[in-house]
């Protein structure tokens, strides 16, 4: 029979305020794995889940000022599979949702299946969950596109001005080193996004920025600006663009006329947040 220890593997998001917006199942993995490594944001989280767990690394240290950030994924991967092979119970916390905007969590899971060993992801509370609670904004009003900034300025995406966008990251927009950590040169890029945002805006369209209040007595930032004044901004690394919906499109009647039904039909027994 074999007796070797397998090693195991679960990713869990601390979420964007650690302090009560950790779940239940996160916490209980945190504390009963053999070692937890931390991507987290700040010392704050850090410190919350060492706590929980006294056997907890930061991957913090692979972070180097002028290195890819895909080279310190792919470290960060390394490390994580590692003990995982070494036949630990792993768990990695990091900050956030643990699928969104984290390359490693999803490398390191993928790796470990690959292995034959287990390996899962459980949800966290992510920016866009604060992002909609604290604007207000119901995805399924009008429809929603989501991207990041760089990844839409440099690939052809077709905008849909009636549904809502959300572009992460504006801070380092048009930034196709991986290597910077900084958001003072993200002029040009907003300038860029300015331009094509002009395609389908006017430019006294009012736009948001926004960022996520990571610490519990904080408050999120709500910034409103004109599209015509995006260029000259002054964002983060964690400021993201709400570019609000211009109302809804038109009926296509031809659909539906052949679901038997009219636009007065429509109008009159749908619900008034979808209308």
């Amino acid at each position: 029979m074999d007796t070797t220890k397998k090693g195991s593997l679960v990713v869990v998001g601390t979420g964007i305020s650690v302090a009560g917006q950790m779940t239940i199942a996160a916490r209980s993995y945190i504390e009963n794995a053999d070692i937890v490594f931390m991507g987290i944001m700040n010392k704050i989280g850090e410190h919350v889940v060492s706590n929980l767990n006294p056997n907890s690394i930061s991957l913090d240290d692979l972070y180097k000022e002028g290195k890819s950030r895909a080279l310190t994924y792919t470290q960060m991967a390394d490390r994580i599979v590692q003990a995982v092979e070494e036949g630990n119970r792993v768990c990695v916390a990091f900050y956030g949702h643990p699928g969104v905007f984290v390359t490693p969590s999803h490398e390191a899971i993928r790796r470990v299946r690959e292995l034959g060993l287990d390996a899962q992801m459980l949800p966290g509370v992510s920016a866009e969950d604060c992002l909609i609670a604290d604007l207000g904004i119901d995805p399924s009003r009008f429809g929603c596109q989501s991207y990041e900034a760089t990844q839409f300025l440099f690939r052809d995406y077709r905008i849909d001005p009636h549904m809502t966008q959300i572009i992460w990251q504006i801070g380092l927009a048009g930034e196709a080193t991986l290597s910077v950590l900084d958001a003072s040169h993200s002029q040009s890029g907003l300038a860029m996004l300015a331009d094509v945002l002009g395609e389908h805006y006017p430019d006294d369209h009012e736009l948001i920025i926004y960022e996520a209040a990571t610490l519990p007595l904080c408050e999120p930032r709500i910034q409103k600006i004109l599209l015509c004044e995006l260029e000259h901004a002054k964002p983060t690394l964690i400021s993201t663009l709400v570019v609000p919906s211009l109302g809804m499109p038109a009926y296509r009647e031809d659909r539906l006329a052949k679901l038997g039904l009219t636009e007065e039909q429509v109008i009159k027994f749908r619900s008034p947040t979808v209308n």
